[in-house]
């Protein structure tokens, strides 16, 4: 059985779109982010990634299509999270007229946009579902590992204060000053 060329769907446009935004948002050059990638060890040319963002194009281009290797490869490139390369940048959650704002997703159709972002982290399952009920059973139950399941808010709100302050004691650090804004090593040198 032979297969014919699988052309790119709505996801692999996103990503390609993304990919993009994200380069020339830094001010990076396709050459730069290859020099990166190849870096990584993760080696993509500035041929490759053109090809790629060829993608996000209607016009007929050569593509390259982004594996999950390059995915990963590509958000610790532009330091994002692989979220960020696969869902459209919206921010809005809904229109003026109170509908939701949708995004595409390959396989889904399209989804309201907070639906996908909550997806794509693990949250909650698409809608969509024959009995949403047991959707969530499985969801919850395959989407994060044992350890990270059911966890409360709470605790991940914990984590994140911890390290907070373990960044800003590091900058601090870094700065020779201590946090109430003295010098660290004394008071006045006057």
């Amino acid at each position: 059985m032979t297969t014919g060329r699988i052309e790119l769907a709505s996801t692999g446009r996103t990503v390609a779109a993304n990919v993009k935004r994200l380069r020339e948002a830094q001010r990076m050059t396709l050459r730069s982010l290859s020099a990166r990638l190849k870096e990584m060890g993760r080696p993509l040319s500035a041929d490759a990634l053109n090809k790629i963002e060829n993608g996000a194009s209607d016009e007929p281009r050569q593509v390259r299509r982004v594996d999950v290797d390059d995915l990963a490869a590509l958000a610790v490139a532009l330091g994002v999270h692989p979220a960020a390369l696969l869902l459209p940048p919206t921010a809005r959650i809904a229109k003026s007229n109170g509908e939701p704002v949708t995004v595409p997703v390959t396989g889904a159709g399209e989804v309201p946009a907070r639906v996908a972002w909550e997806w794509a982290h693990g949250m909650r399952p698409l809608p969509g579902q024959d009995d949403p009920e047991k959707a969530w059973l499985q969801f919850s139950h395959a989407a994060l590992p044992e350890g990270w399941r059911g966890m409360p808010a709470a605790t991940y709100a914990q984590w994140d204060a911890e390290q907070a302050r373990q960044d800003y004691e590091q900058i601090l650090g870094l700065t020779g000053f201590n946090a109430d804004g003295t010098p660290k090593g004394g008071g006045d040198d006057g």
